[in-house]
């Protein structure tokens, strides 16, 4: 063994120990990640790759670290050859997994429940299609997807209705449930329209992510011009606090996992497409289409 060679072990036995300790570490961190944002997993594709990734290298670290502190083994070609095919082999399964929860999902969001009375619809009630969204009030995505369901409806001239359905995430409570607690007390007070409008108005003013207090439904009520005290007092008991875990439940059950998490249904053939996450109106136009056909 040539001197160079014994330094190189050295050192490397040196540093095996730390290897382990922070691959250990940035592996849990990462698992922890994930499993946090599991209920927004299906759109942020970009985020959950990079997190993915994290999750590999983690993986290819405590690989490293147990390759050389075995003293490695050239039985199964060079290291790099065998730390090359751990990460194919990680990649793999994890792009498995990925695809199976897909599947999962698609195959949960053919029970979505029918439009029922205590649903807010926006067009025709008995059109052919219905986009049933779940949704946060306090989520980015969701604001930014709010105008496209809109304009779906609008697109295809009483073919397709749009159905609003609770769904609060944990991390944007209590203003998540609070504003939906506001839309179900604006539509008891006003009506259809009203919730719309409350829609439309909450939308507009929250940065999200928390960015409306609760001081603030008061002030779109009043701009609804619906009876103040009313109003207060809804809120105030959560009198539609079981129809927003309702939605929260139904739509856990049907394969949505975040926000917004969209189903999109042919109200004759029952057949459904799966749009989880702020897809653009040509992507939701072409689920669509597609269903009609």
């Amino acid at each position: 063994m040539s001197e160079k060679h014994n330094h190189e072990e050295s050192f490397v036995k040196e540093i095996v120990e730390d290897i382990r300790e922070e691959a250990h570490e940035a592996s849990v961190k990462t698992q922890h990640a994930l499993k946090d944002t599991s209920s927004w997993i299906s759109k942020n594709k970009i985020i959950v790759s990079i997190l993915a990734a994290a999750v590999l290298i983690a993986g290819s670290l405590i690989f490293l670290a147990v390759k050389l502190g075995n003293g490695g083994s050239s039985s199964s070609g060079s290291f790099a050859e065998q730390m090359a095919a751990y990460q194919a082999e990680e990649q793999k399964k994890q792009e498995l997994a990925m695809a199976d929860q897909q599947k999962v999902a698609q195959e949960q969001a053919k029970n979505v429940k029918p439009i029922a009375k205590e649903d807010h619809v926006l067009g025709d009630r008995d059109a052919k299609i219905t986009i049933f969204e779940y949704s946060d009030f306090e989520c980015p995505f969701c604001k930014s997807f709010a105008p496209t369901g809109k304009e779906a409806v609008k697109r295809f001239n009483g073919d397709v209705n749009l159905v609003y359905r609770h769904f609060p995430l944990d991390f944007h409570d209590p203003h998540a449930t609070d504003a939906a607690l506001g839309s179900e007390c604006a539509a008891d007070l006003g009506g259809n329209d009203a919730f719309w409008k409350f829609h439309d108005i909450y939308y507009e003013r929250t940065k999200s992510n928390k960015g409306l207090e609760k001081s603030a439904l008061y002030a779109i009520a009043n701009d609804l011009g619906v009876n103040q005290a009313d109003f207060k007092n809804c809120i105030d008991t959560q009198k539609f606090i079981g129809k927003v875990r309702g939605d929260l439940q139904e739509g856990s059950q049907v394969g949505v996992t975040g926000t917004p998490g969209n189903i999109i249904r042919n109200n004759k053939t029952k057949e459904v497409i799966l749009l989880p996450g702020a897809y653009p109106i040509e992507s939701v136009e072409a689920a669509i289409k597609d269903l009609l056909n």
